[in-house]
Protein backbone atom coordinates (compact mmCIF):
# COMPACT_ATOMS: atom_id res chain seq x y z
CA UNK A 1 0.00 0.00 0.00
CA UNK A 2 1.23 3.52 -0.81
CA UNK A 3 2.48 5.40 2.24
CA UNK A 4 1.23 8.96 2.74
CA UNK A 5 1.59 11.92 5.08
CA UNK A 6 -1.02 14.61 5.64
CA UNK A 7 0.10 18.22 6.01
CA UNK A 8 -1.79 19.85 8.87
CA UNK A 9 -3.87 18.29 11.64
CA UNK A 10 -6.88 20.61 11.84
CA UNK A 11 -10.47 19.95 10.86
CA UNK A 12 -9.85 19.88 7.12
CA UNK A 13 -6.96 17.45 7.59
CA UNK A 14 -9.12 15.15 9.71
CA UNK A 15 -11.90 15.23 7.10
CA UNK A 16 -9.36 14.38 4.40
CA UNK A 17 -8.02 11.53 6.54
CA UNK A 18 -11.49 9.99 6.78
CA UNK A 19 -11.84 10.05 3.00
CA UNK A 20 -8.32 8.71 2.44
CA UNK A 21 -8.99 5.82 4.81
CA UNK A 22 -12.24 5.03 2.99
CA UNK A 23 -10.46 4.85 -0.35
CA UNK A 24 -8.20 2.05 0.89
CA UNK A 25 -5.32 3.00 -1.45
CA UNK A 26 -2.98 4.69 1.01
CA UNK A 27 -1.48 3.96 4.39
CA UNK A 28 -1.34 7.23 6.30
CA UNK A 29 1.80 7.35 8.41
CA UNK A 30 0.74 10.46 10.31
CA UNK A 31 0.44 14.23 10.22
CA UNK A 32 3.09 16.87 9.58
CA UNK A 33 2.49 20.13 11.40
CA UNK A 34 4.14 22.78 13.58
CA UNK A 35 6.48 21.55 16.36
CA UNK A 36 4.04 22.70 19.05
CA UNK A 37 1.52 20.15 17.69
CA UNK A 38 3.81 17.20 18.42
CA UNK A 39 1.50 15.87 21.15
CA UNK A 40 -1.53 15.81 18.81
CA UNK A 41 -3.21 12.38 18.51
CA UNK A 42 -6.30 11.47 16.49
CA UNK A 43 -7.76 8.05 15.73
CA UNK A 44 -4.41 6.36 16.12
CA UNK A 45 -2.47 8.93 14.11
CA UNK A 46 0.02 11.43 15.51
CA UNK A 47 2.21 14.28 14.31
CA UNK A 48 5.39 12.62 13.07
CA UNK A 49 7.28 15.70 11.97
CA UNK A 50 7.26 19.35 10.93
CA UNK A 51 8.04 21.10 7.65
CA UNK A 52 11.76 20.67 8.24
CA UNK A 53 11.28 16.90 8.22
CA UNK A 54 9.63 16.65 4.80
CA UNK A 55 12.82 15.73 2.95
CA UNK A 56 13.74 13.13 5.56
CA UNK A 57 10.31 11.52 5.43
CA UNK A 58 10.53 11.36 1.65
CA UNK A 59 13.97 9.76 1.90
CA UNK A 60 12.45 7.14 4.21
CA UNK A 61 10.18 6.08 1.34
CA UNK A 62 7.01 8.06 2.03
CA UNK A 63 6.38 9.48 -1.44
CA UNK A 64 2.72 10.52 -1.22
CA UNK A 65 1.40 13.59 0.55
CA UNK A 66 -1.90 15.41 0.90
CA UNK A 67 -2.33 19.02 1.95
CA UNK A 68 -4.83 19.07 4.80
CA UNK A 69 -4.50 22.79 5.45
CA UNK A 70 -7.84 24.31 4.50
CA UNK A 71 -8.57 27.43 2.49
CA UNK A 72 -7.10 30.34 4.45
CA UNK A 73 -8.56 33.27 2.55
CA UNK A 74 -5.98 35.94 1.89
CA UNK A 75 -2.81 33.90 2.39
CA UNK A 76 -0.83 31.67 0.09
CA UNK A 77 -0.05 28.95 2.64
CA UNK A 78 -1.56 26.16 0.54
CA UNK A 79 0.35 27.35 -2.53
CA UNK A 80 3.64 27.36 -0.63
CA UNK A 81 3.09 23.91 0.86
CA UNK A 82 2.23 22.49 -2.55
CA UNK A 83 5.34 23.98 -4.16
CA UNK A 84 7.57 22.70 -1.34
CA UNK A 85 6.19 19.17 -1.69
CA UNK A 86 6.63 19.20 -5.47
CA UNK A 87 10.23 20.42 -5.17
CA UNK A 88 11.04 17.46 -2.95
CA UNK A 89 9.31 15.03 -5.31
CA UNK A 90 6.13 14.08 -3.45
CA UNK A 91 3.15 12.79 -5.38
CA UNK A 92 -0.02 14.69 -4.41
CA UNK A 93 -3.11 12.80 -5.59
CA UNK A 94 -6.63 14.11 -5.89
CA UNK A 95 -8.81 12.63 -3.16
CA UNK A 96 -12.47 11.94 -4.00
CA UNK A 97 -14.74 10.61 -1.28
CA UNK A 98 -16.49 7.34 -2.19
CA UNK A 99 -19.86 8.98 -1.47
CA UNK A 100 -19.30 11.70 -4.08
CA UNK A 101 -20.95 11.36 -7.48
CA UNK A 102 -18.73 12.21 -10.44
CA UNK A 103 -19.44 12.00 -14.15
CA UNK A 104 -17.06 9.81 -16.13
CA UNK A 105 -15.54 12.75 -18.02
CA UNK A 106 -14.92 15.06 -15.07
CA UNK A 107 -11.28 16.14 -14.67
CA UNK A 108 -10.01 16.69 -11.14
CA UNK A 109 -6.62 18.31 -10.60
CA UNK A 110 -3.71 17.25 -8.45
CA UNK A 111 -4.22 17.64 -4.72
CA UNK A 112 -7.92 18.46 -4.94
CA UNK A 113 -10.40 17.19 -2.35
CA UNK A 114 -13.96 16.25 -3.31
CA UNK A 115 -15.93 15.77 -0.11
CA UNK A 116 -18.79 13.62 1.07
CA UNK A 117 -21.95 13.75 -1.01
CA UNK A 118 -20.55 16.21 -3.55
CA UNK A 119 -21.74 16.04 -7.17
CA UNK A 120 -19.53 16.78 -10.17
CA UNK A 121 -21.50 16.68 -13.38
CA UNK A 122 -20.56 16.10 -17.02
CA UNK A 123 -17.58 17.81 -18.64
CA UNK A 124 -16.60 19.84 -15.58
CA UNK A 125 -13.01 20.67 -14.67
CA UNK A 126 -11.72 21.05 -11.12
CA UNK A 127 -8.33 22.71 -10.72
CA UNK A 128 -5.37 21.57 -8.67
CA UNK A 129 -5.51 21.96 -4.89
CA UNK A 130 -9.18 22.94 -5.03
CA UNK A 131 -11.68 21.94 -2.34
CA UNK A 132 -15.19 20.84 -3.30
CA UNK A 133 -16.71 20.49 0.13
CA UNK A 134 -19.51 18.38 1.60
CA UNK A 135 -22.64 18.20 -0.58
CA UNK A 136 -21.44 20.89 -3.00
CA UNK A 137 -22.73 20.64 -6.58
CA UNK A 138 -20.69 21.47 -9.68
CA UNK A 139 -22.99 21.21 -12.64
CA UNK A 140 -22.18 20.33 -16.27
CA UNK A 141 -19.53 22.20 -18.25
CA UNK A 142 -18.22 24.21 -15.30
CA UNK A 143 -14.65 25.17 -14.57
CA UNK A 144 -13.41 25.72 -11.02
CA UNK A 145 -9.86 27.05 -11.01
CA UNK A 146 -6.79 26.20 -8.95
CA UNK A 147 -6.67 26.68 -5.16
CA UNK A 148 -10.37 27.53 -4.95
CA UNK A 149 -12.94 26.36 -2.41
CA UNK A 150 -16.62 25.62 -2.94
CA UNK A 151 -17.99 25.40 0.60
CA UNK A 152 -20.59 23.11 2.09
CA UNK A 153 -23.73 22.87 -0.09
CA UNK A 154 -22.46 25.48 -2.54
CA UNK A 155 -23.95 25.22 -6.04
CA UNK A 156 -22.22 26.15 -9.28
CA UNK A 157 -24.74 25.97 -12.12
CA UNK A 158 -24.07 24.80 -15.65
CA UNK A 159 -21.35 26.49 -17.68
CA UNK A 160 -20.15 28.77 -14.87
CA UNK A 161 -16.48 29.68 -14.75
CA UNK A 162 -14.90 30.07 -11.30
CA UNK A 163 -11.38 31.49 -11.23
CA UNK A 164 -8.31 30.67 -9.15
CA UNK A 165 -8.14 31.28 -5.38
CA UNK A 166 -11.90 31.89 -5.22
CA UNK A 167 -13.91 31.19 -2.07
CA UNK A 168 -17.62 30.39 -2.41
CA UNK A 169 -19.33 30.40 0.98
CA UNK A 170 -21.69 27.76 2.32
CA UNK A 171 -25.05 27.55 0.54
CA UNK A 172 -24.00 30.09 -2.08
CA UNK A 173 -25.26 29.71 -5.65
CA UNK A 174 -23.57 30.84 -8.84
CA UNK A 175 -26.03 30.99 -11.74
CA UNK A 176 -25.44 29.32 -15.08
CA UNK A 177 -22.85 30.89 -17.34
CA UNK A 178 -21.61 33.34 -14.70
CA UNK A 179 -17.90 34.13 -14.37
CA UNK A 180 -16.29 34.70 -10.97
CA UNK A 181 -12.83 36.22 -11.23
CA UNK A 182 -9.65 35.23 -9.42
CA UNK A 183 -9.44 35.93 -5.66
CA UNK A 184 -13.13 36.76 -5.25
CA UNK A 185 -14.87 35.85 -2.00
CA UNK A 186 -18.60 35.03 -2.15
CA UNK A 187 -20.38 35.16 1.19
CA UNK A 188 -22.46 32.34 2.62
CA UNK A 189 -25.98 32.15 1.25
CA UNK A 190 -25.27 34.52 -1.66
CA UNK A 191 -26.88 34.26 -5.07
CA UNK A 192 -24.49 35.37 -7.82
CA UNK A 193 -26.38 36.23 -10.99
CA UNK A 194 -23.90 38.73 -12.46
CA UNK A 195 -20.25 38.32 -13.36
CA UNK A 196 -17.74 39.11 -10.62
CA UNK A 197 -14.53 40.66 -11.92
CA UNK A 198 -11.03 39.51 -11.08
CA UNK A 199 -9.73 40.94 -7.82
CA UNK A 200 -6.26 42.05 -6.92
CA UNK A 201 -4.38 39.32 -5.05
CA UNK A 202 -5.20 39.40 -1.33
CA UNK A 203 -7.60 42.31 -1.89
CA UNK A 204 -10.62 40.10 -2.51
CA UNK A 205 -13.99 41.47 -3.47
CA UNK A 206 -16.63 40.15 -1.08
CA UNK A 207 -19.93 39.32 -2.71
CA UNK A 208 -22.52 38.98 0.02
CA UNK A 209 -25.75 40.25 -1.48
CA UNK A 210 -28.47 37.90 -2.58
CA UNK A 211 -28.93 39.89 -5.79
CA UNK A 212 -25.41 39.45 -7.14
CA UNK A 213 -24.69 43.22 -7.26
Amino acid sequence: MKEMIILGCGGHARSALDTIEALGEYQVRGFVDRPEQKAFFYRGYKVIGCDDDLQGLYDLGIHYAFVGVGFLGQGDVRDNIYERLKEIGYLIPAVIDPTAVTASDVRVGEGALVGKGAVLNANSVIGKMTIINTCAVIEHDCRVGDYSHVSVSGVVCGGADIGDHVFLGANSTVFQGIKVGNHAVVGAGSIVNKDVGECEKYMSKIVSTRMGK
